[in-house]
């Protein structure tokens, strides 16, 4: 199965020219940072060139609203870093609402503040300097028989932000790093390319607008669990393709979605969140 973390494909690949790290810890979070800057090095971990933050919380931390919080600080000032002051945002929840470890950008997406019809309407309720925010749920190709590369592009076209931030479900290749790892790159995401599904890729150079792309993977397959358990998945007829999502798929995908789009609101609204907030809500 591949994988969608970076940080995977990189202890994979040690020492591999082209590829920078750095790891910190701050308030109970491991936040690590790669760097892929050689187009050799990009072929190898399968990842384009760019940017790649995780950070790493105790799964529990999630159940905890103190420690969403915190979660959720952090994470916007690393987005806040990719973003480079970006004040028009495009907010793209990608995946299938109807399957729930699939969901969590669909539900990340109408959690964000969107502001664009106040600014056109009523400019005179939001605070001085509020970013132009909105968002759209793609669907996917199975449901809308269109790829969701030519509907984000021609929306992009169509709104012209200064960003576009696209929120997904990922996949890993380790179960311990099911959802309790969240990653934010400036490379783009190619849709379900985790579960084997290849789309076209969404990237800055095709929405011709820089891209963040932000996720925590929420399914491994199950040839993984065997091989991390030492049991031989060729001796029970194990499927190759079967994927696997935690038995609190529901409330995980509830609290993680929660956490991106707070993260993603202080990130475009920083200290006006909580008033935008009370007034949009």
């Amino acid at each position: 199965m591949r994988t969608d973390l970076a940080m995977e494909s990189k202890t994979k690949a040690r020492n591999l020219p082209g590829v920078s790290e750095e790891t910190e810890e701050k308030d109970g979070l491991i936040i690590t940072r790669i760097d892929v800057t050689d187009r050799s090095a990009s072929e190898i971990l399968d990842k384009p060139i760019g940017r790649y933050v995780t950070l790493k919380a105790d799964p529990m931390d999630f159940m905890d609203r103190d420690r969403r919080a915190c979660i959720a600080k952090a994470l916007s000032g690393e987005l806040r870093a990719l973003a480079k002051n970006a004040s028009h945002a495009m907010i793209v929840g990608l995946g299938n609402r109807f399957v729930t470890a699939d969901a969590l950008g669909t539900k990340t997406a109408e959690y964000v503040l969107v502001t664009r019809h106040i600014h056109k309407h009523l400019p005179e309720l939001l605070p001085r300097g509020t970013a132009e925010t909105c968002s759209f749920c793609a669907n996917v190709l199975g449901v809308t028989g269109m790829e969701t590369a030519e509907v984000v592009s021609a929306l992009t076209d169509r709104i012209k932000p200064d960003i576009v931030i696209l929120v997904d479900s990922l996949a890993a290749a380790s179960v311990e790093h099911i959802g309790c790892v969240i990653q934010c790159n400036d490379s783009g995401i190619a849709p379900g390319s985790g579960v084997g599904n290849f789309r076209t890729m969404l990237t800055g150079r095709l929405l011709k607008v820089p891209v963040i792309a932000l996720g925590v993977p929420t399914v491994v397959s199950a040839e993984t669990i065997a091989k991390e358990s030492g049991t031989s998945h060729t001796n029970g007829g194990l499927r190759k393709d079967l994927i696997v999502a935690p038995k609190d798929i529901d409330a995980l995908i509830k609290d993680l979605s929660r956490v991106l789009s707070d993260a993603i609101n202080l990130m475009l609204f920083g200290d006006s969140y909580p008033e935008l907030e009370k007034l949009l809500r």
